[in-house]
């Protein structure tokens, strides 16, 4: 699992394995989880790649986003 957090947009990418790559996903789900947004990544064969969380200090811990890699 790969985090990637970008402070300024307050956006964190959370991939999982090589699968999503930039440019691997396919196919983008939104949702509304606690006042925040998520988009939801999947591959061809319908299984969850990765996610991005727009809104990510509401959602995330602060630890969570202070060990992920800066975007």
């Amino acid at each position: 699992m790969r985090i990637v957090y970008d402070p300024e947009l307050d956006i964190a990418h959370v991939v999982f394995g090589d699968a999503a790559a930039p440019g691997g996903r396919l196919a983008t789900v939104g949702g509304i989880p606690a006042g925040s947004y998520v988009d939801a990544e999947f591959d061809a064969a319908g299984r969850l790649v990765g996610f991005e969380v727009i809104g990510a200090t509401r959602v995330l811990p602060p630890e969570v986003l202070a060990g992920a890699e800066p975007a």
